[in-house]
């Protein structure tokens, strides 16, 4: 993780190195949420008769509440892998293994949880609003990595995610938005690909949706991973854009050598 200002493509860059670096953990992690999330999805899809396999529905069709839920779950899936990719950031920074930071304690993966739930509400009410969606969906994004990185408590947490979403020109906000979107944009050509392959095969909407559910959960994972490893980037990014933390942690580490503290010790 560069300690300097980055562009876009190096933040893009940035979090695809530690997905790379912590890919079983993460990776596992984002599948298991990712194949919960189809879980849940389910009865609420056929409850609204609607199969994946039958193509898009209709703008008016109904499924728009489930579409906003669909939003809300992932904002919650991204923002609580924050607690792995924030681990995974203080490690890259610190020098050290992520598997040398320990284990998460029970007390911050609860927290994780409240927060992610926190930060899947206003996804969830901004997609069914519609544009609204755009402001709501990176408001308390960055609050499992704020809680891992900085060591903040579940309120402070909360309000240093958005701060940092907001300032300096809401420039967090509209890098957290356009990742989404490029990730949401590969995941729809992907479904596309996924749904041409029923021309090939004699199965109906109902059958061949269980084609579907696990490239849903594949692209998925993929997808929550890397967008999270995003939130990590920023997060350190915009400290040192902002606040100076490459000035703090070399002075730091000519005083001692580094270790996985310092991070974590910077406010």
């Amino acid at each position: 993780m560069p300690l300097r200002p980055l562009t876009l493509g190096e933040l893009l860059d940035a979090a695809m190195q530690l997905v790379h670096r912590n890919g079983r953990t993460l990776l596992t992690v984002a599948a298991v949420l990712a194949a919960l999330e189809q879980l849940a999805l389910y009865p609420i899809r056929l409850a609204a008769d609607y199969q994946p396999a039958s193509g898009l529905p209709g703008l008016f069709s109904g499924y728009w509440p489930v579409f906003a839920l669909g939003m809300g779950l992932e904002a919650m899936i991204i923002t609580g892998l924050g607690l792995v990719t924030g681990r995974a950031v203080v490690a890259d920074v610190a020098g050290v293994p992520a598997r040398a930071l320990g284990g998460f304690r029970p007390g911050t993966v609860a927290k994780t949880v409240l927060l992610a739930l926190v930060a899947g509400l206003p996804a969830l009410l901004g997609a069914f609003l519609g544009p609204v969606w755009l402001a709501g969906y990176p408001l308390f994004g960055l609050a499992a990595v704020v809680l891992y990185v900085e060591r903040q408590g579940l309120l402070r947490s909360l309000g240093r995610a958005s701060a940092v979403a907001f300032r300096g020109g809401m420039r967090v906000l509209g890098v957290r938005v356009l990742g989404y979107l490029a990730w949401a944009l590969l995941r729809f050509g992907f479904y596309l690909g996924v749904l041409a392959g029923q021309d090939f095969l004699s199965l109906g909407d109902a059958d061949y949706g269980w084609v579907l559910i696990p490239s849903f959960v594949l692209a998925n994972t993929v997808a929550y991973a890397c967008l999270a490893g995003l939130d990590a980037a920023l997060l350190i990014e915009s400290r040192t854009r902002v606040e100076g933390l490459d000035i703090w942690l070399n002075r730091a580490a000519l005083r001692r050598p580094l270790s996985a503290d310092l991070l974590a010790a910077t406010r």
